[in-house]
């Protein structure tokens, strides 16, 4: 039996196409920054879609009030078919009983055959004097497709404070794996120690078990984490309008620190007028649009109470042509005129909704003051949880430095034999919860300070 070896040409060909498989897996790997990650968002984001359609309406809404400034005019036609003809002479009674003497042509001279009837018209009605009320109208829809563009810029921040929570939930998922591996890593070297320190006789079985209970206690927290990790990246892919099965890799991944100092070098400026970041909230100029359009209300309503000028322009034309001695063919007029509508007892009823269009106008006067004054509150409190977050940030960190020297003394001691396992098992624990705590501080300072963007409106 003789055994074929494989050629050196073919061990070298096997090698690219597994070499180039993993290239294509790696090239197939989508990595994503934040930025990235808000352009989907808002790209596949159903609510801005809405919006979007929604500003559309208001587009078309406004050009089909601009109409109101041109004359309407409409055209119609008529067609009458009559049994009978029409005799504007009774031929029967003039003579008596000597009607026999008039003539036949004579009878068809009162005679209208009107028994197919023709009529058309066009009219032509322009408003001349309406009170304001098509100008106010105008003015109202131009404002209404303003406001759908604050709402949506308003839904836009909305659904980037929803990406931003969601991306910044995985990242911290994702540095606390990597945190529970290097302590499982960590636990599981010091579980295969005090096996060696238990077989030379300088352990007790307890320690062993001790130790165990704390690494059981690590893969169940790592267990957990991942399985978080794996529902917020699919909520993070939902947001972002990608596919289950797309992979995909977070650019700040493993990155947290660096991001953060970068973050931390470059604060943002908050020493800028208040007043100036509450003018420039979209929810301000929502409300400052809605105040305008009830303002126009008021006008509209106003505008119902004064008298009503038309212009008014017709044609007609009949057949038969009664201009020209019922002949069997089309002949028409035109009529110019003006026509005046004063109201009078919709005064009553125009009135009463002049008050309800004045108070409704003063109660949107009232929400925008208590939106600037939330809003106020709003920026302060974030100023305020920003800087302790920070502050915050800096105790973590000095927390994970002395954990880590509490944790290196205590390797040091417990390798020695001076130190007991129990101690050196605390430290451990004592470094992982710092190193938790710091994670918790890095994200909520990344958090608060593009919230505190968000509502400075930067």
């Amino acid at each position: 039996m003789q055994i074929r070896l494989a050629s050196p040409s073919r061990w070298a060909m096997l090698g690219i196409v597994v070499t180039l498989s993993f290239a294509g897996q790696a090239r197939a790997q989508r990595i994503l920054t934040l930025d990235s990650c808000r352009s989907l968002a808002k790209e596949h984001s159903r609510t801005l879609q809405q919006k979007d359609e929604e500003i559309k309406a208001a587009h078309a809404k406004k050009q089909q009030v601009m109409t109101n400034f041109f004359p309407q005019v409409a055209a119609r036609g008529v067609y009458l078919h009559m049994q009978k003809e029409l005799h504007l002479i009774d031929w029967d009674k003039p003579l008596g009983h000597l009607n026999f003497l008039i003539p036949e042509r004579l009878r068809h001279l009162g005679t209208v055959d009107l028994r197919n009837l023709w009529v058309g018209n066009v009219t032509a009605i322009q408003p001349l004097f309406l009170g304001g009320k098509i100008i106010s109208g105008y003015k109202m829809a131009s404002l209404a497709e303003r406001l759908q563009g604050e709402l949506r810029q308003t839904a836009e921040t909305e659904v980037e404070t929803k990406l931003d929570e969601t991306y910044w939930q995985v990242i911290s998922l994702r540095s606390k794996e990597r945190l529970l591996d290097q302590l499982v890593r960590l636990l599981e070297q010091t579980v295969k120690d005090v096996d060696a320190s238990i077989d030379a006789g300088v352990a007790t079985k307890a320690d062993g078990l001790s130790v165990r209970t704390k690494l059981s206690e690590a893969e169940v927290k790592r267990s957990q984490v991942v399985n978080g990790l794996e529902l917020s990246r699919m909520l993070l892919a939902d947001l972002c309008g990608l596919s289950e099965d797309e992979p995909f890799t977070l650019a700040e991944e493993g990155h947290l620190q660096e991001l953060l100092l970068s973050t931390q070098t470059a604060p943002i400026a908050r020493d800028e007028d208040t007043e100036a970041a509450i003018e420039r909230r979209s929810e301000i100029r929502s409300l400052r649009l809605v105040d305008s359009i009830y303002s126009k209300r008021v006008n509209m309503e106003s505008a119902s109470l004064f008298p009503k000028l038309y212009g008014v322009a017709s044609y007609s034309t009949t057949n038969p042509n009664s201009f020209q001695g019922q002949k069997k063919e089309f002949g028409g007029q035109y009529y110019l005129g003006l026509m005046l509508e004063v109201p009078i007892s919709d005064l009553f009823s125009g009135t009463f909704k002049r008050r309800q269009a004045k108070a409704e106008h003063r109660v949107k006067q009232l929400e925008l003051a208590e939106a600037r004054s939330k809003i106020n509150l709003q920026i302060k409190q974030a100023l305020r949880t920003a800087d302790d977050a920070r502050r915050a940030y800096t105790t973590a960190l000095s927390a994970v430095k002395m954990a880590e020297e509490n944790m290196r003394y205590a390797k040091a001691g417990y390798d020695e034999g001076v130190i007991p396992l129990l101690n050196y098992t605390m430290a451990q624990t004592a470094w992982m919860s710092a190193q938790d705590s710091l994670i918790d501080a890095q994200i909520r300072v990344l958090l608060t300070e593009s919230k505190l963007k968000k509502i400075l409106a930067l």
